[in-house]
């Protein structure tokens, strides 16, 4: 054993091993890149100041006694980063994110599991996804799939089904003899509140839990799951999938409370006193009224008050002819909730097809069920019977004016009318977060002009008190994935709030000039003719085996289609619309990755030194 001061403190070390060891052992890192891809011989990165011999590499070099060592100054620091820089300029070093994971609001490592994926390995994949996205099995069913948008397979053919695929690896590991499961630290003694058990609130919990923080979930439905339980209809994401997930979440010091109401049964002036950490998650699950004459008729329902009571299983008489308003997700799914309940449904939108915020394959699976759609189309009276129930509502046609500032055209009303009969009408045009709890409040946040909180948004601390808030409570209506985002970064808000260790992201994107391989690698019409190229040697003694024998050939070429229940199922029941990916479908389609961001994803050394000394290069 030698003794040497690092950083001004003494420290007994072994002499056989390298400085740079030894220093990790005394809790102290040195960057290092020594033999990594893309760097040749010694990085620099390591060179620490010996006292006598000046800069020298802590990877070359061996403690010894009386040893004085400086691994930190301005002068090393604006050295590295220097170092760093050049690294960075370099063309062979692709530090950078792939586009499906710069698009990921929760900024999942999509390449890595992926590439898992492809090899079966898929409770190691499922380890990758819940560093940053603990609840694949409802998320890999639901999530608008930001990422598959910005895959640059787009260029190619099709994008890779990375939303079919995360929910085959989370599918699998839930029924695995034992499901993946984080190690907890060590208990922190500190106790943390949570308002909110959606997504949100539940994905916060499972963050702070894993850190060692006892967490205490309060949540006014009856059931934990926020929208994903009361808003998402069952064909979509079954609810014993989601009971599955929220057992999963809640097993590392996490406690549901649920019938507790904030404003009613607490206050969040007690929660601040008692706790020593608040987050709030409360979703946006107050509907927006649709104000227009007879809007408030028997018959007449909103969007989120009518999937509510579904799930609920309380009595609702829809009739035979249902009209549902909007053009989102919510609207959507009223329409083929209601389709399920018997009814004939017509969705009516203001605007056109291409302007429906609503997912484009949901729009197609409405449509392909039978759903009738109205575009261009507003109601403007609801007209009652006898009994006060709407009968009739007067549509007026619309037409698309001049754009606007942001390029986009207003739908403007034409005058010209029509009468058609509906004995149901649902509004599904938007929800918002109930703010009632601040009523009478002691404690003063911060809130915008649309009723949602300011807050820091790298922390989510709201600078009140010891108070945090994520979601729909500060973005507005909002997806299940942006909530996680927010669930991820308030973690570790509080966790740097109250002293802890949480191991931070680094998902910061060095080389936004990442060579988009596939630009010029087959164009659009290549692919058709491909198409036609295989259709026309697909071999057969009939039509049908030759159309089987060409989608065989398609197979590792092309997207995979999801395979789906018979349509006389979905019409008559709420059973699961989709029912995944075969073995063969996931291994061939995770093979489709073009792998164009960096290999190492998240783990990447050279963004992780890059981020910690604030490189800002593009």
């Amino acid at each position: 054993m030698v003794l040497i001061t690092l950083n001004g403190k003494p420290f007994q070390v072994e002499a056989n091993q390298s400085l740079l060891s030894a220093a990790q052992q005394c809790g102290v890192i040195i960057p290092c890149l020594c033999g990594s891809d893309g760097v040749s011989g010694h990085c620099g990165l390591c060179d620490v100041d010996i006292d006598g011999v000046g800069l020298t590499s802590a990877s070359d070099c061996q403690p010894r006694e009386g040893m004085v060592i400086t691994t930190n100054s301005s002068k090393i620091e604006q050295r590295r980063k220097h170092i760093l820089e050049t690294l960075l300029e370099n063309p062979n070093i692709t530090c950078s994110l792939p586009p499906c994971q710069v698009a990921c609001p929760a900024k999942v490592d999509v390449q890595l599991y992926l590439s898992l994926i492809a090899k079966n390995e898929f409770q190691q994949a499922v380890k990758v996804i819940k560093n940053t996205l603990p609840m694949p099995l409802s998320i890999g069913r639901v999530c608008p799939a930001f990422c598959e948008h910005k895959c640059l397979r787009n260029n190619v053919d099709e994008p890779l089904a990375i939303r079919q695929l995360k929910r085959y690896a989370a599918d699998y590991d839930i029924a695995a003899y034992r499901s993946f499961q984080p190690e907890r630290k060590a208990e922190k003694g500190k106790k943390v509140a949570i308002v909110g058990a959606g997504p949100g609130g539940l994905s916060c919990g499972y963050f702070l839990g894993r850190e060692g923080y006892d967490v205490d979930i309060f949540e006014a439905m009856p059931q934990a799951g926020g929208w994903l339980r009361y808003g998402i209809p069952e064909f979509r994401l079954p609810k014993a999938i989601l009971d599955q997930e929220i057992d999963l979440l809640c097993q590392h010091g996490v406690t549901l409370h649920t019938h507790h109401v904030l404003g009613d049964d607490f206050t969040l002036s007690s929660l601040s006193h008692d706790y020593d950490a608040v987050c709030l998650a409360v979703g946006a699950s107050q509907a927006s009224a649709m104000d227009y004459k007879g809007s408030d008729l028997d018959g007449c329902f909103l969007g989120v008050d009518f999937l509510k009571d579904n799930v609920l299983e309380r009595k609702l008489d829809i009739g035979k002819k249902v009209a549902v308003i909007g053009g989102g997700n919510t609207a959507i799914d009223c329409a083929r909730t209601a389709l399920r309940r018997g009814a004939e449904v017509t969705l009516i939108y203001r605007r056109t097809r291409d302007a429906m915020p609503a997912e484009p394959y949901e729009v197609d699976e409405a449509e392909h069920e039978g759903i009738e759609f109205r575009f261009l189309t507003n109601p403007i009276e609801n007209v009652a019977d006898d009994q006060g129930r709407v009968k009739h509502v007067v549509l007026e046609k619309m037409e698309l004016g001049a754009p606007d500032a942001s390029g986009r055209r207003s739908p403007k009303p034409t005058g010209e009318t029509e009468i058609v009969a509906f004995d149901t009408v649902i509004a599904a045009v938007s929800q918002q977060t109930d703010t009632r709890f601040l009523e009478g409040e002691s404690i003063h946040l911060n809130m915008s002009r649309r009723n949602t909180i300011n807050v820091d948004e790298k922390s989510m601390f709201s600078g009140v008190e010891n108070i945090f808030a994520i979601g729909d409570f500060r973005r507005g209506p909002a997806t299940a994935i942006e909530a996680i985002a927010d669930a991820r970064a308030a973690a570790q808000g509080i966790d740097e709030y109250l002293g802890g260790d949480m191991e931070p992201l680094y998902t910061r994107s060095f080389r936004s000039k990442n060579v988009p391989r596939t630009e010029n690698l087959v164009r659009k019409d290549h692919v058709e003719r491909l198409k036609q190229s295989l259709k026309n040697m697909a071999r057969g003694s009939s039509a049908p085996i030759k159309e089987i024998n060409y989608q065989l050939a398609m197979q590792g070429i092309f997207r995979a289609q999801m395979p789906e229940i018979e349509m006389d199922q979905r019409l008559t029941t709420f059973d699961e619309v989709e029912t995944g990916f075969t073995a063969e479908q996931v291994h061939n389609e995770a093979k489709r990755c073009l792998s164009c961001g960096c290999h190492e994803g998240n783990q990447c050394k050279l963004r992780r030194y890059a981020t910690d000394y604030d490189v800002q290069l593009n």
